[in-house]
């Protein structure tokens, strides 16, 4: 595979999740005239430690066993970890859809947002989108403005917009 073949691949994922050049280049700690450059085919040796953490970000691991995976249930697992109340698939899907926090489950969104890998929101932002037929960066957006709500440390949230 060359690196054109490459870029595509990765400019196909990023717009399939609703990313922005800014945001997977925040989320991937690299430049965003690094993806611009891997996008167009145009980067110099990025190494391949750098591109999977790039590919995992926008769910398309570079080292997959070809299984297709529940992003949505992985997540939930994610977030629900220590709490005493779980939050279901509908209410992490309502949540992401509509962005807005449901009494209870206020934990699980923090832990959301803070600590779950971007991979695995990213992954499931995909699946909402896609099984829900919303754009995914209408739920990025979401997302983004609970971080803001709730005075996320993460820096990442700060690229989506």
């Amino acid at each position: 595979m060359n690196i054109l073949t490459i870029g595509a691949i990765i400019k196909n994922g990023r717009v399939a999740c609703g990313l922005s050049q800014k945001a997977l280049a925040a989320g991937s700690h690299v430049s965003r005239v690094t993806i611009v450059n891997l996008e167009r085919g145009k980067v110099g040796d990025i190494g391949a430690l750098k591109l999977a953490e790039i590919a995992e970000i926008i769910g398309t691991p570079m080292f997959s066993t070809g299984i297709k995976m529940d992003f949505v249930k992985i997540t939930l697992g994610n977030i629900n970890t220590s709490y005493k109340k779980s939050m279901s698939i509908s209410d992490l899907e309502k949540f992401m859809l509509s962005g807005k926090v449901q009494p209870g489950l206020e934990g699980q969104v923090m832990h959301l947002i803070d600590e779950t890998p971007t991979s695995l929101v990213a992954g499931a932002i995909k699946q909402l989108s896609a099984n829900n037929n919303v754009n995914a960066k209408l739920i990025w957006k979401n997302l983004a403005h609970v971080a803001g709500e709730i005075q996320s440390p993460n820096k990442f949230w700060n690229a989506i917009g």
